[in-house]
């Protein structure tokens, strides 16, 4: 993945951030591309005077130098993503390997021969080419390049060859430094010289550590096994160099033997070192995965903190806030940050006590940002967390809830006084018109005419005409709490003259001007039959209420429209309303004026509450002479 980032970096992409492994590898290669160039300069160039002086400058051979050039370029290629450059360059070096080991197996051949030095040796003879442990490094070297440039990642295999490499280099580096014949001089044309065993692990080193990850490995583990493999192999080529010494030498009888007691020791202290190392790479293993479990755990845990819907606090026995969730920002309006650290009586004035034991519910207020308040369902408990006493609260914003159960109560008490003043209102006309019609009876009974009966007729008819307008009341009522209806332009304009070319024609509306104010463009989104509710109530009680001694009886509708809302205005000279009644001027059965007109006392309830369904409100305000009304309404309305 790293690969395909440096790709994209090259092609215009945002840069990434580079492993150190790969910064290391790229270093590397550089150094032991420059060492090759130099190697391969001399030999090229071939002065006598200085391999005469120097001698050990030309212990890397030709073909060495030329591998080393190829094995860093791939290197190199690999780390800056060039895949198929670095597949090129390590088949090139490890076909050189390959061919080195075939003509050693049947002595120099024609391309050994080629590569090999120009140069005589100090016996006069030309000196022989690649060495078969270099050979066998640099076979294993460009395998492990050409599976790591076509996986782009470590594999198992290549880990297995780079750690081939860097055993078969050290055991060359310490055979020359500790003077043990058996690191160098393992098998016929063995002998890997200094430079050719510190130009491998340049290269090797920083391409075994790199994206262990892949693995499931990480870098501690892979040293420790490295470092266990290189004490092992110390271990193996100290024995072997003791036990070849020993048998040198011919001890006399009777003097102790301290090269036989050198030689348990090493190999009792090797082994105890290897099972040590084993048993801290179990340990390690085991770490790494409870430590993965931890995090999978941690993981899990802070999904379900950040994406609960309650707010969740953790507190100190000091009241101070440990953490909250992101829940906790929505409810109280605080970012997360400006929370932790400060005491919990910012948030809720009144938390539930600190030594309190075990796990409590209750209901509080919190205390917003703003200054607001909101009611809170806590449910609160407390636990040991290593030497502190921390307490958790699970915080539920029931404003809903509260305001839902404030709404019943509400509907329950308006619904018991609906109750009682609807049969209260329903069985007054019944028993009166009962009762006429018993008098109308006796009056037919005496031979009453029926001009006489006539006014009994009327007071029942005007009986029952108040029970249908009540009983239209109480339906038009019922219809503002159960109709629903989708949400349609409704031209106001339009919608006022359809009401007032309605009421125009009865009786009271007679002899009284319209003014209309209001846009013919202005539209207001809404529920249609609300709104003509709405207008119908408006425009019918200023009618009603109209002062019979003006002389000139007026209505004024205005309508405006502005910030998203439209606010439509009835304004009329009539009988007004009596302050003493303007706090219960919507309630139900409420009625002003029945001498002027009778009526059921529902009319601005219905009002109050239709506006209310459809998102607005309305407004009374008194004028010296008549009486105001105003609905505000989103232009938008509301589903």
């Amino acid at each position: 993945m790293a690969l395909i980032g440096m790709d994209e970096a090259r092609a215009g992409g945002a840069p990434v951030n580079r492993d150190p492994c790969d910064r290391a590898a790229q270093a590397s290669a550089v150094v032991v591309g420059t060492v090759a160039l130099m190697v391969l300069a001399l030999w090229v160039v071939a002065p006598q005077a200085l391999f005469q002086a120097q001698p050990m400058l030309f212990a890397m051979p030709f073909n060495a130098g030329l591998a080393f050039l190829l094995s860093a370029g791939s290197t190199l290629c690999l780390v800056m993503g060039r895949t198929r450059l670095a597949r090129a360059c390590a088949l090139l070096s490890g076909l050189l390997a390959v061919i080195a080991l075939f003509e050693h197996s049947r002595g120099l051949g024609p391309v050994e021969r080629f590569l090999a030095s120009p140069l005589p040796s100090p016996t006069g003879q030309r000196r022989g080419g690649m060495a078969v442990n270099t050979a066998l490094c640099f076979f294993a070297l460009d395998l492990a390049l050409l599976r790591m440039s076509g996986l782009r990642r470590a594999s198992r295999l290549s880990l297995l060859l780079l750690a081939t490499v860097l055993m078969i280099s050290a055991g060359s580096m310490l055979g020359t430094v500790l003077n043990i014949a058996a690191g160098e001089d393992w098998m016929r044309l063995a002998r890997m010289s200094p430079q050719t065993a510190v130009c491998f692990s340049l290269l090797v080193l920083p391409l075994f550590f790199r994206r262990p990850e892949t693995l499931n490995q990480d870098r501690a583990t892979l040293a420790a096994a490295l470092v266990a493999a290189l004490y092992v192999l110390v271990t193996g080529l100290t024995f072997i160099e003791l036990k070849r010494q020993r048998a040198l030498v011919t001890l006399p009888q009777g003097v102790v033997d301290v090269q036989a007691t050198l030689i348990a020791i090493l190999l009792v202290s090797g082994l105890a070192f290897f099972c040590l190392i084993l048993y801290a790479l179990r340990a390690v293993r085991r770490q790494r995965e409870t430590a993965q479990e931890l995090a999978g755990t941690h993981a899990r845990l802070t999904a379900v903190f950040d994406t609960a819907p309650d707010g969740i606090v953790t507190i100190s026995e000091r009241g101070t806030i440990l953490s909250v969730n992101p829940a906790c920002e929505r409810i109280f309006g605080y970012a997360v940050s400006e929370m932790v650290g400060r005491d919990i009586g910012v948030l809720m004035p009144e938390p539930a006590p600190a030594g309190q034991e075990g796990d409590a519910t209750r209901e509080t207020e919190g205390l917003r940002r703003d200054g607001s308040t909101v009611a809170l369902e806590i449910s609160t408990s407390r636990f040991q967390l290593g030497r502190q006493r921390v307490a958790s609260a699970i915080l539920r914003d029931i404003s809903l809830r509260k305001r839902q159960e404030r709404q019943i109560l509400e509907a329950n008490a308006e619904l018991e006084e609906f109750s009682y003043r609807t049969s209260h209102d329903l069985r007054s006309p019944i028993a009166s018109s009962l009762g006429l019609i018993a008098i109308c009876r006796d009056m037919i009974r005496d031979g009453a005419s029926l001009a006489e009966i006539d006014p009994v007729l009327s007071r029942i008819e005007t009986g029952f005409r108040r029970l249908d307008q009540l009983i239209q009341n109480i339906i038009l009522l019922t219809r503002t709490k159960v109709l629903e209806e989708p949400t349609t332009p409704v031209q106001v304009l339009g919608a006022v003259r359809d009401s007032i070319d309605r009421m125009r024609l009865t009786r009271e509306g007679e002899g009284i001007a319209f003014l209309l104010e209001i846009p013919e463009t202005l539209t207001i989104h809404t529920k249609i039959s609300r709104f003509r509710i709405i207008i119908d109530t408006l425009i019918s009680n200023a009618i009603k209420f109209a002062d019979p001694t003006e002389e000139e009886p007026e209505i004024r509708i205005l309508a405006q429209s502005g910030l998203g809302t439209v606010t439509l205005h009835v304004i009329d000279n009539g009988l007004g309303i009596d302050p003493a009644d303007e706090r219960n001027l919507f309630q139900m059965f409420k009625r002003f004026h029945p001498a002027r007109a009778e009526g059921s006392g529902l009319g601005l309830y219905i009002l109050r509450k239709s506006a209310e369904h459809l998102g607005g409100t309305v407004a009374y305000r008194r004028r010296p002479k008549g009486s105001a009304f105003s609905v505000r309404l989103p232009q938008g309305g509301r589903a």
